[in-house]
This record gives structure tokens, sequence and C-alpha cells, in this order.
């Protein structure tokens, strides 16, 4: 059987940002649990504002990015919180993806959702944003219920890993989810 594909995207440009740190920390699992990983970077698809009214032609960095998107598995996301919700860079490539992805004509595409803050509440609630944007845009299959870390700023170890060892469990626990949710959808070859 063939490794599942997992997709891999930050919600910050910045390689140093605790959502950027989450990402590669569960690439890490992802690949520990024998699947591929796929970690890519908003920096390297720029988009144009998304124009709510739809007349627009989608963007040949979201037709790409949407692509990589329909040749995985499923797709985890690391959201920063900016005042309580997604940050503008993230939500703006959704829109863009949600649009060059199309919905589903056969499964929904299978998600797995963190989101970090500096503070307690903020990841919670950028993380329900998230789950109502991936649910709605993309008639997403969430998985694992999410994973929100308040205080990312010093959670993690100089070797880019969760310092708590309940936190640390529970992305361990969202990777193994995911990678067994993957596997499902890939087919014996």
């Amino acid at each position: 059987m063939a490794p599942p594909r997992i997709l891999l995207l930050a919600g910050s440009t910045a390689p140093a940002a605790p959502a950027s740190r989450l990402a590669a920390a569960f690439a890490r699992e992802i690949v520990f649990l024998d699947a591929e990983a796929t970690l890519v970077s908003l920096a390297d698809y720029p988009m144009p504002l998304s124009d709510a009214d739809g007349s627009a032609s989608v963007p040949d960095p979201a037709v790409k990015l949407g692509a990589m998107l329909r040749a995985h598995s499923a797709t985890f996301i690391a959201t920063p919180s900016v005042c309580g919700g997604m940050p503008a860079l993230l939500r703006n490539a959704l829109e863009w993806l949600a649009r060059a992805h199309g919905r589903p004509k056969t499964g929904a595409p299978l998600f797995a959702l963190a989101a970090v803050s500096d503070d307690d509440t903020g990841a919670l609630s950028a993380l329900g944003e998230l789950e109502r944007f991936a649910a709605r845009g993309f008639s997403a299959t969430l998985i694992g219920g999410g994973l929100a870390i308040g205080r990312a700023g010093l959670a993690f170890d100089a070797k880019g890993r969760l310092d708590d060892p309940q936190l640390s469990a529970r992305l361990q626990a969202l990777a193994r989810e995911t990678v067994f949710a993957a596997r499902r959808l890939v087919p014996d070859s």
C-alpha cells in the first residue's frame, strides 16, 4: 500500500512563527507514522485579494495549490490567531483555494486543524473560525477535533517540539487520526 500523502500549511510565512513551528512538528509526526508530509509555505503562493463578488478568475498560485490539495489524502492547517480569528493572509488563500478546489464530487476532503495564540482564548476562537471555513468552503470532513495552543510563543523547545507533554500527546494523537483516516483513502498498489 502506498503511504498516504498529507499536505501541511501554516497560516504564517515566518519559519520561526508558532504556526509554522507547529506545522513542522506535525510533519515530523506524520513522517514517523510512515506517511508522506508535504510542507508548503503561503509565501510560495502569492495571491491577490479575493473579491467577494467572485468575478475575478482564480489566480495561478491558487490553481497550483488547489491541485496539490487534491493530490493529497488529507490537509493539515495551523493558523495563528489575529484578534481571535485567522490572519488575512490565510483567509485570503483559503477563499481562493475553495474556489479553485470546488465542491467534491465524491467524498469530502479530510482536514486536520490547529491554532496557536499568545493567549489562552485566541487559539480556540481562531480554531473555531478555521473549522467553520473548512466545513463550509471545502465541505471538509474534520479530523480529531482540532488542537488549540495558547501561549504558543513559549510552547516549543529549541528543537521545535512541544514542551508540554499533554500538548505533545494531543499532537501525536491528531497525527495518528489523520494518517489513519488518510490511509483509508489510499488504494492498494
